[in-house]
């Protein structure tokens, strides 16, 4: 997949970092020339620097063949404009940040995906590694929902026990279910047949934050 990130702050960095670890064919536009080089220097993508109305700077990103456009800048003309440019360009998956909330609507006329008020996603990720230290991962969805990466200790309830007997037994509270396992590096989604074991890494969905007795079908709390 061919990515075009507009904007070197912590959020493009961080997805300009993710796309390439994954495999992906990435071009970064970025205004700031000390940004731009940082990039240059640490990742192997096509870093460009140049505001993103300077002419011809898409063409020369590869719009043409891009499968994506994202804009992470904190100026919302500039996500906006990035925007309408990928219209242009009929790029089909346009994503934006939005950084004030009212705007949204302005990007929601054009068809985009939008991330709005990111640090507030942050801040909620963060509330709830400390409410909930047992986990290794909280993340926030936006809406409704938080997805918990937790391990199993050897005391788990779960452990030796495959997805249908937990089913059977109810051993899961009625908001949450298991969405994939990770094991020795490797993964799978969850299966009737598929009996857990000790170490094993779930994420988990739940409708509404998990309490600390809810944890502790997961891993007991510390003495």
């Amino acid at each position: 997949m061919r990515i075009i990130v507009v904007g070197a702050g912590p959020v493009g960095e961080y997805l300009v970092d993710l796309a390439v670890e994954a495999g992906h064919e990435v071009a970064l536009i970025e205004a700031d020339e000390s940004r731009a080089e940082h990039c240059a220097q640490h990742y192997d993508a096509m870093v460009l620097h140049a505001p993103i109305d300077a002419e011809g700077i898409l063409d020369e990103a590869g719009a043409e063949r891009a499968d994506a456009l994202i804009a992470t800048t904190d100026d919302d003309s500039t996500n906006l404009m990035t925007m309408v440019l990928g219209k242009e360009y009929e790029i089909d998956n346009l994503t934006s940040t939005v950084n004030a909330r009212h705007r949204e609507r302005l990007f929601k006329r054009l068809g985009v995906n939008t991330l709005v008020d990111p640090e507030v996603l942050v801040a909620r990720h963060l509330l709830g590694l400390i409410q909930h230290p047992k986990a290794e991962g909280v993340t926030a969805l936006p809406g409704r929902g938080q997805i918990y990466e937790v391990t199993l200790d050897a005391e788990s309830s779960l452990v030796d026990r495959t997805f249908g007997e937990i089913d059977d037994d109810d051993l899961l509270p009625d908001k949450v279910f298991v969405a994939y396992v990770e094991r020795d590096d490797e993964g799978f989604y969850p299966r009737e047949q598929q009996r857990l074991q000790s170490g094993d890494t779930l994420f988990v969905f739940s409708s509404e934050p998990l309490s600390e007795a809810d944890m502790q079908v997961f891993c007991k709390a510390s003495d």
